[in-house]
């Protein structure tokens, strides 16, 4: 059964005193809700089961039911005004690159009315298509999919004749026009907003848009006259100066890049907006390949890439509005909604206000992960990755029947997802939802849901802490961190901004402790949308272990115009500043470590203080995957990625099944020798790295890690590691070593 209720806040991290919105829908009539903290999510037996407390709030009770629906799909609104309506001839020009030219009918550019005025100009089953008024002109030559097409409608108004034509331009060929023509007596004037990639159309009585384009538009424009065959030929040909008269608009996709904003050059300002983040920083049909980033030649990257399966904004109507209270403790939250037998929980964080910390350790919440993985669709297609079938969820069938996708993910055509928003439902960022399929299909947390693990840890050992998220991070820098004796990342802290970044180390280098509790982190280079801030790009440039492949020139964000691709390749690896980087993954078991020749040091023994010398560590079940401490997805120090020397590895996870494989940045020819049972460098390495002025980090370099805290009523020796290690990395003390071997000492007195 799919999700029968569901929603999505305005937001994922707030403050006291600060409104929150939940939007919510439901096919009941009535719904209730209230306010939980979250603390340990896996409702798992093998665990110790969900756990959530009531936070008695103003939204408990009963709420009136709403059905809202998810319409994906991206295009561009031009806001009608005075002077966009064409009264009599017209001119409409364009280029195009479509991907799924033979799908249904898929609008170009339309200035529309529900009534039948206006026009249309369409792609329908493979074939170029008018409508204008009541008349229909199709080119009977089927357009190509993946090449660049001048396209051209031209009306005259003095004879009623209209003119539809194409012409593939491509490096074999050139120069073949392909045409219709008709005569026409409809009438095209209609005062509505042109939209460019979709089309207004009624559905069950309301004016909706569909029909939407899959494929890169470039340049339309705009003329109330009709241009003649050598005024077309300066435009297929792109020389200068163009032919203003008669210019109505010529909206230029080559500017504004980083924003949602169309800009129109014609000088009439007939600006429009981007509607669901269609792809920005597309090439063009002038890109040369000489340059590959947008920044250097925005001219040739003046296409947009629509899709019809784009979903930036729900835009749902508002349902619930919270005022944070200012007694409310930090940390992870939700809004609990349910109708009959149907449930939701619509997390959230509380976090102090900035330089007010409640606490000296800080949990840092990945949520760029969290958006990065939202609604990821691989499930679908477990069969296919050679993984059983599995008992599907709510949430998968909702993510599918709805047509959400994740930065995992590639569209309808084939093209890779590179924004992901966080205004839309996340049906995989909940409690009690497993998103990755491991030891041989088996459910397993992953996300929030296993971050819960930590959280619920901290609350059994009785550590204060406040929540913060990346959002919270990318925007306010060290600042954000400077007053917290230590930091706690979650288990999968992958997409990284380079603020980020920037923040952490210059934490760090301030005497600042980093506690990365996870493996795969600080991986891919991520971008906060900088116009709405809620959506996060990457492109998955390789090499490097990815789902999809940029197009050619491609590569480079469209919200800062950095390279993409993964950090190691932009000079800043996870191995130079915390010690380890991505080494491999595997969808079975996982491995205990093996103690190291640097944990018996000196400056070493506070780590495994209580732990025997042979004791093999997380030698114990685990809650993400079947058993062992190091699994999933792990790390290993590299001193030629730029582990620093003094880097002390304390354990070691190896001897992995075949089911382990070597991250793809890791091979640099294709050979049967990347699998655990061969590769010496598929292991996992648990550091300690010190940082001046009593900085450290220390981490196990795996996102299994945390599901062995709760083993044995949380005493074990991975519980016992951590704790050892947070103890002394939340002291006050510059030597936190120092203050490691008081605490054992009034340990041991008491």
């Amino acid at each position: 059964m799919s999700m029968r209720i569901v929603g999505y806040s305005d937001r994922l991290s707030v403050e006291h005193g600060d409104e929150i919105a939940f939007m919510v829908s439901t096919e009941e009539t009535a719904y209730h809700a209230e306010m939980v903290r979250l603390i340990h999510g896996d409702d798992n037996p093998a665990g110790p089961g969900f756990k959530s407390v009531h936070i008695p709030s103003s939204v408990d009770g009963e709420h009136e039911g709403l059905l809202q629906v998810l319409r994906p799909g991206s295009y561009v609104r031009v806001p009608h005004r005075e002077g966009l309506e064409t009264q009599g001839s017209f001119t409409i020009q364009l280029w195009m690159w479509p991907t799924t030219p033979d799908r249904g009918a898929q609008t170009l550019f339309a200035q529309r009315g529900a009534s039948g005025d206006g026009y249309a100009l369409s792609l329908e089953n493979g074939y170029l298509t008018l409508r204008i008024g009541e008349t229909e002109l199709t080119v009977q030559s089927r357009v190509e999919a993946r090449v660049w097409h001048f396209v051209s409608v031209v009306f005259d108004a003095n004879t009623g004749d209209v003119q539809l034509m194409f012409e593939p331009i491509c490096a074999t060929r050139s120069g073949t026009t392909n045409s219709a023509r008709k005569s026409t007596t409809g009438h095209t004037h209609s005062p509505t907003d042109i939209l460019i990639g979709g089309q207004e159309l009624l559905d069950s009585g309301e004016l909706v848009v569909s029909s939407f384009y899959n494929g890169k538009i470039e340049a339309p424009r705009l003329y109330d006259r009709a241009l003649d065959d050598t005024e077309l030929a300066v435009l297929r040909e792109g020389r200068d100066p163009l032919p203003q008269a008669g210019l109505i608009a010529a909206w230029d996709f080559s500017r504004d890049i980083s924003t949602g904003s169309v800009t129109d050059s014609s000088g009439h300002e007939f600006h429009g907006h981007a509607v669901n983040m269609p792809m920005r920083a597309a090439t063009g049909r002038n890109w040369d390949g000489k340059e590959t980033s947008w920044r250097h030649v925005p001219d040739q990257y003046g296409a947009i890439h629509f899709h019809d399966d784009d979903l930036s904004d729900a835009n749902w109507k508002q349902s619930i509005q919270w005022k944070v209270p200012d007694e409310l403790p930090s940390g992870v939250y939700a809004l609990h909604v349910t109708a009959g037998d149907a449930e939701d929980f619509i997390p959230f964080t509380v976090r102090p206000g900035l330089g007010k910390p409640t606490a000296k350790i800080v949990l840092l919440l990945p949520t760029f992960s969290y958006l990065a993985y939202a609604n990821e669709r691989l499930l679908d297609t477990v069969e296919g990755m050679g993984h059983v079938d599995y008992p599907r969820q709510g949430q998968d069938r909702y993510t599918v029947e709805n047509r959400l996708l994740s930065l995992y993910d590639t569209h309808s055509d084939g093209s890779g997802v590179c924004y992901s928003s966080r205004l839309r439902p996340i049906v995989n960022m909940r409690p009690k939802c497993v998103m990755q399929w491991l030891d041989e299909g088996r459910g397993s947390p992953h996300g929030l849901n296993a971050d819960l693990y930590l959280v619920d840890w901290l609350y059994e050992h009785g550590f204060d802490f406040d929540v913060v998220t990346d959002e919270d991070l990318h925007h306010e820098g060290a600042r954000l961190l400077e007053p917290y004796n230590v930091v706690l990342t979650g288990t999968h802290s992958e997409y990284w901004s380079n603020e980020m970044i920037d923040a952490a180390q210059a934490y760090l280098h301030l005497g600042g402790r980093m506690m990365y509790l996870g493996g795969n982190g600080m991986y891919w280079v991520t971008q906060l949308d900088p116009e709405t801030g809620a959506s996060v790009e990457v492109r998955r440039r390789g090499p490097s272990t990815r789902m999809w492949e940029p197009e050619p020139g491609e590569a480079h964000l469209s919200s800062t115009g950095e390279l993409g691709g993964i950090w190691r390749y932009r000079g800043r690896a996870p191995q130079s500043w915390l010690g380890v980087g991505f080494a491999a993954e595997t969808s079975g078991h996982g491995r205990p470590y093996v103690r190291q020749p640097d944990s018996f040091e000196p400056d070493a023994a506070f780590v495994f203080d209580g732990i025997d010398g042979d004791e093999l560590i997380g030698d114990l079940p685990n809650l993400v995957q079947t058993y062992g401490a190091a699994g999933y997805e792990f790390d290993r120090a590299d001193f030629r990625l730029g582990t620093p020397a003094h880097t002390k590895i304390l354990a070691t996870a190896s001897d992995f099944s075949d089911a382990a494989q070597a991250a793809c940045e890791e091979i640099m020819t294709s050979d049967s020798q990347q699998s655990g049972s061969v590769n010496p460098l598929v292991k996992t390495d648990m550091v300690l790295l010190d940082y001046p002025d009593g900085g450290a980090v220390f981490t196990p370099g795996a996102i299994a890690w945390c599901g062995c805290l709760s083993q044995n009523g949380y005493d074990n020796n991975v519980s016992r590691v951590t704790s050892n290690v947070l103890r002394a990395f939340a002291s006050d003390e510059r030597d936190f070593r120092a203050a490691a071997a008081n605490t054992v000492a009034q340990d041991v007195t008491a």
